[in-house]
């Protein structure tokens, strides 16, 4: 559900709303998917703790990206109220799951995650990069091939398609984008 709530909230927000056009959400859907791209590029699943990029300043930068990324495409729609709600059905559904993933990575890197969850924040990231000198664990770098391996160009297609269809909505209620 984690997955498909941000997209299917904003397919149904597009069929009930006529796009209002405030441009200021483009930035927050710009920043959330480059966030998410910047982690997914960092991420190496059940190898190891991953520490480093967007890891150092926030625990879930891939959460907090999708966040961003549907509450602009929200606010693209002008509907602060569906953000809102959005904001407060997805943290329902994310904050149990991440309390699962704390708990699998608690599990598989012991003393080394629980020295990183102090040190970085859950969801609200810290300006600098938490320095970290875990034994064990290294800072990761940033590849593309890994961004590919954790299928965040799934996410890229959503974000062309469901901005296809905000225009398309746009244009068959005489609101196309200014």
């Amino acid at each position: 559900m984690r997955v498909w709530l941000p997209p299917v909230f904003v397919l149904v927000a597009i069929a009930l709303r006529k796009p209002a056009w405030d441009m200021w959400g483009i930035p927050l859907v710009i920043l959330g998917e480059s966030l998410r791209t910047w982690a997914a590029g960092h991420l190496v699943k059940d190898e190891a703790l991953t520490v480093g990029g967007p890891y150092a300043h926030v625990r879930n930068p891939l959460y907090l990206g999708s966040l961003l990324n549907t509450i602009g495409f929200l606010v693209i729609l002008g509907d602060l109220l569906l953000a809102a709600i959005f904001l407060a059905l997805a943290l329902l559904v994310y904050l149990p799951t991440v309390k699962q993933e704390e708990d699998y990575l608690r599990r598989m890197h012991g003393q080394a995650f629980e020295s990183y969850r102090r040190a970085v924040p859950g969801i609200i990231p810290r300006l600098t990069p938490a320095r970290l000198d875990i034994p064990g664990v290294s800072d990761s770098r940033f590849i593309w091939q890994r961004v590919i391996e954790n299928t965040e160009h799934r996410t890229w297609v959503a974000l062309v398609v469901l901005s296809m269809l905000l225009c398309a909505r746009g244009a068959l209620h005489g609101g196309y984008p200014p």
